[in-house]
């Protein structure tokens, strides 16, 4: 059975939460694929890899659901393709955060996602994502006790 999965990667070049690299992730049997937007503002580009594009490991891999047998890859494929890429003056600070969340919605449209399963990873994404929060404190405050409790 093939399994749908959001990737969370740690920042670079510093661990803060918008530079947190998001991804969708597929395993269809044999297979596996990364959809993911990469670049930057103006520059960001849709991208299908078929083996981990990031040097290093995710920090956190969050289950969406099991793709139902009726979702072919080829629909797959064109529902994350046609997911709209924000290179506009007024998307500056449109990332691949927002590109994952925008794809999962797609995904509800061609019924290989629930609305519920989609509002749940994005959830649990967003919970990642801001853990990288409390990295600030320590580049701060050099690993002294935080003056601000995030937890």
């Amino acid at each position: 059975m093939a399994q749908l999965s959001i990737l969370v990667y740690k920042g670079v070049p510093v661990d803060f939460s918008q530079h947190r690299h998001t991804a969708l992730h597929t395993s269809w049997h044999e297979t596996e694929d990364w959809f993911h937007v990469v670049g930057a503002h103006p520059f960001f580009q849709f991208q299908k890899d078929p083996q981990n594009p990031i040097s290093e490991s995710p920090i956190a891999r969050i289950p969406v659901c099991a793709i139902p047998e009726s979702v072919s890859k080829a629909t797959f494929y064109l529902a994350c393709m046609g997911t709209p890429v924000r290179n506009g003056s007024g998307d500056r600070d449109w990332n691949c955060q927002n590109w994952v969340g925008e794809a999962l919605t797609e995904l509800v449209k061609i019924g290989c996602v629930t609305e519920q399963d989609r509002v749940l990873a994005i959830g649990k994404m967003v919970e990642v994502i801001l853990d990288a929060e409390m990295d600030v404190s320590v580049l701060l405050h050099g690993g002294r006790e935080r003056l601000i409790d995030l937890g």
